[in-house]
C-alpha cells in the first residue's frame, strides 16, 4: 500500500542458517502433518530459502509460491496485502511473513485467505518474549521435562519485524479473536522458539466472506 513500509531481506537466504532455524522448518512441517496430502494444490506465501516448498514437493504436493521480493524467484511476485487470490487452493501456508507488514494489513488479508483456502491456513507469528532461565528435569520412570520462565522483552529487537504478539497491545487473545471473527477454527496450535504456530480450519463454503 502507498506510504507503507514492508520490511524484508533477500540476503539471508544465501547464508548458512542456524540450528534453531532448521528446527523451525521441522515445526512447520509437523503443523501440517496429515493435513496436506499428495496431489494437493497449495500456495506458500513467503518463499524464504525454498525449504518448505521443496519439502512438500518431495511428498507429491503441488506448490505455488508468492512473494513481494522478486529476488527470491517466486511463481507469483505480489504484495499479499493487495493480492486478490484469483485461484483457490487446498491450503495456504505463510510462515515468517505477516510480522513484516502492519498488523492492520495482516488483519485485512485474513478474510481473503479464508476465501482462497479450501481446507486450512497454516501460519506462524513471533511472540515478544525471552527466556530468563531454563531447566531440564529427569525423574525416575518419567520422561524428561523442560521448563522455562519467560518474560516480555518490552521492545522488538528484530529490525524486519513490524509487530509481534505480546507487544503494542497485540495479545494471544486478540489474535485468536481475529481468527474467530473470520470464522476460522483453531485446529492445531503449537509454540516453540518464541513463535506461535497455527493450523486454522477454514469456514465452510456457505460461511465464507464474499
Amino acid at each position: 500500500m502507498e506510504g507503507v513500509e514492508y520490511r524484508y531481506s533477500t540476503d539471508w537466504i544465501h547464508e548458512f542458517e542456524s540450528e534453531p532455524h532448521w528446527r523451525l522448518y521441522w515445526r512447520q512441517q509437523k503443523l501440517m502433518r496429515d493435513l496436506v496430502s499428495r496431489d494437493d494444490r497449495v500456495l506458500e506465501i513467503g518463499v524464504g530459502t525454498g525449504f518448505a516448498a521443496n519439502y512438500l514437493r518431495s511428498k507429491g504436493v503441488f506448490v505455488s509460491t508468492l512473494d513481494i521480493d522478486a529476488g527470491k524467484q517466486p511463481d507469483i511476485v505480489a504484495n499479499v496485502a493487495l493480492y486478490d487470490f484469483p485461484t483457490a487452493y487446498a491450503a495456504i501456508l505463510a510462515f515468517e511473513v505477516f510480522e513484516h507488514m502492519p498488523y492492520d494489513d495482516f488483519c485485512s488479508v485474513l478474510p481473503r485467505l479464508a476465501t482462497a483456502a479450501q481446507r486450512y491456513v497454516f501460519l506462524g507469528v513471533p511472540r515478544n518474549r525471552k527466556a530468563l532461565v531454563g531447566l531440564r528435569v529427569k525423574l525416575p520412570k518419567l520422561k524428561a521435562k523442560s521448563l522455562e520462565w519467560k518474560v516480555n522483552k518490552g521492545r522488538i529487537d528484530e529490525p524486519y519485524h513490524v509487530w509481534e504478539v505480546d507487544h503494542g497491545g497485540i495479545t494471544v487473545d486478540s489474535l485468536e479473536q481475529e481468527f474467530a471473527r473470520h470464522r476460522f477454527q483453531i485446529h492445531r496450535r503449537d509454540e516453540a522458539f518464541d513463535r506461535l504456530f497455527y493450523a486454522l480450519k477454514c469456514p465452510p463454503m456457505d460461511q465464507k466472506d464474499t
